[in-house]
C-alpha cells in the first residue's frame, strides 16, 4: 500500500486543525494499528507541545526546510507513542517566512524530499501535516509534500470566506504539485442552531467534496487539551471521540478486525 501524506489546513485560525491531526494520529496508530508520523508545520508549536510538553532543542522541521537536518529521516523524529512519531516545530519557523520575504529563500520542496525518504523505506503508513493558519513557508512546504488536504471549517461566514480563498490556493499548488487534491471540507464543532444549519446546507450545495460525517462541539475537547490528552483518550465516550471514529471510517475504511 502506498503511504498516504494528508495536510490538514485552513487560512483560518480556530477551526480545529490542531485537534483534528491529534485525534485522527491516535485512532491510525492504535485502532488501526497504522504507523503514523506527525508534522508540527506551526510556529506555535501546539502540537509539539502536546506531545513533548515543551518545545525541544534538538532537530525541528525548521533544520529540514534549511536542509541542516539528519541524512537519515529517523534520527529526525521523536517516538511519542507506540505507533506514532513527531517531526516537531519550533519558533525558527517564524524566521523562515521572514527570509522567504526579505529574501525570496525558501526550502519548499526541502520537505517533499523529507516525505519521499521515509515513503522508499515503508516505516510510515500516514504522515500527517498540522498547518498553521495562512500560507508560511511550512505550510507551503507541507502542500508540496502533502497529496491530499482536510479542510476544517466552523459554520460561520468568516471560515467559509476563508475555505474559499484555501479552495484557490489549493488550485494554484496544484501547478507544481498536481497530485493534491482536497480529500473533504470538514464541519467542526456543529451544534444545533438556525446558523449553522443553514451554513451546513449551504455548503453542502456547493460543488465541493464535504465529508458526510461532522465533529460535534462538546467541552470535552478543550478540556482534553488542557490535559494534553487526545479526546479519545480523555473522554471515549463524547460526541466528538465518536464523530472522529466516523470520520477516520470514511477516510480510511473499516477498522481492520471489525471494531
Amino acid at each position: 500500500l502506498c503511504m498516504r501524506t494528508i495536510a490538514i489546513e485552513n487560512l483560518k485560525g480556530g477551526v480545529g486543525k490542531t485537534v483534528t491531526t491529534i485525534s485522527l494520529a491516535r485512532i491510525l496508530a492504535e485502532d488501526y494499528q497504522q504507523r503514523v508520523l506527525v508534522v508540527d508545520c506551526d510556529g506555535q508549536c501546539n502540537l509539539t507541545r502536546f506531545y513533548l510538553k515543551a518545545v525541544p532543542d534538538f532537530l525541528t522541521l525548521a533544520d529540514v526546510l534549511e536542509g541542516t537536518h539528519e541524512p537519515y529521516w529517523r534520527d529526525n523524529v521523536v517516538d511519542v507513542r507506540p505507533r506514532l512519531s513527531l517531526l516537531p516545530a519550533s519558533p525558527e519557523l517564524y524566521r523562515l517566512d521572514l527570509a522567504a520575504i526579505r529574501y525570496g529563500v525558501s526550502g519548499i520542496d526541502a520537505l517533499q524530499g523529507f516525505v519521499e525518504a521515509v515513503a522508499e523505506d515503508g516505516e510510515v503508513d500516514v504522515v500527517l501535516f498540522d498547518c498553521p493558519p495562512g500560507f508560511t513557508a511550512a505550510s507551503t512546504a507541507a502542500l508540496m509534500a502533502a497529496r491530499e488536504i482536510i479542510v476544517p471549517v466552523l459554520m460561520d461566514g468568516f471560515s467559509i470566506e476563508g475555505m474559499a480563498d484555501m479552495l484557490e490556493q489549493v488550485e494554484s499548488m496544484r501547478q507544481v504539485n498536481p497530485m493534491l487534491r482536497v480529500s473533504g471540507i470538514l464541519i467542526n464543532q456543529w451544534h444545533r442552531s438556525p446558523a449553522v444549519e443553514q451554513g451546513e446546507a449551504l455548503l453542502r450545495s456547493m460543488p465541493l467534496p464535504v465529508f458526510k460525517q461532522t465533529i460535534r462541539r462538546t467541552d470535552k475537547v478543550p478540556e482534553s487539551t488542557f490535559r494534553k490528552e487526545a479526546v479519545l483518550d480523555y473522554s471515549i465516550t463524547s460526541a466528538a471521540s465518536r464523530d472522529y471514529k466516523l470520520l477516520a471510517q470514511e477516510l480510511f475504511g473499516e477498522v481492520p478486525g471489525g471494531e
